[in-house]
């Protein structure tokens, strides 16, 4: 395959990951316009595909020694993407809602790797979709000081 064809294969995926992701979050909390359970599954597994080729694209542009380190978001699709779709709680019946949260929570995970690739969404949900907003946002530098400000802090009082 030619460093074009590649390219290509890679924005084609981005592209089908960006729309499904859309799709999902498009899903209306009370219910009204969710997809049967199979579809909902059918979706959170496909979203979590994309993920993993997101995810490994994420990885393969971070250079060793930034100055930042990885993107947070790395670290959190590591701990979500590939996890087994059962229910949380008993009697661990898999119900619609379940499926669809999950599906949606993919799609937000999805939507910030696209984001570290700097193909972030390329529109918000429709209207009447999804209210909850999620920052996608990446840290850009430590908020906490780091342990010897925090020392000398302590010699000056």
């Amino acid at each position: 395959m030619t460093a074009a064809a590649a390219a290509d294969a890679a924005e084609s995926l981005r592209q089908e990951a960006r729309t499904l992701a859309d799709e999902v979050l498009a899903w209306a909390p009370d219910g009204k316009d969710w997809p049967s359970r199979d579809q909902a599954v059918a979706a959170m597994h496909q979203l979590n595909a994309y993920g993993e080729h997101l995810r490994d694209a994420v990885q393969a542009s971070v250079r060793p020694g930034s100055p930042g380190g990885p993107p947070p978001i790395l670290s959190e699709a590591h701990g979500r993407l590939n996890q087994p779709l059962t229910s949380p709680v008993p009697p661990f019946i898999l119900t619609t809602d379940a499926v669809v949260r999950r599906a949606q929570n993919l799609a937000r995970l999805v939507t910030g790797l696209l984001s570290a690739l700097g193909a972030g969404p390329s529109h918000p949900p429709a209207p009447g979709g999804n209210t909850h907003q999620h920052s996608t946002a990446v840290i850009e530098r430590n908020p906490w000081p780091e342990p010897s400000a925090l020392s000398k802090s302590k010699e000056s009082r």
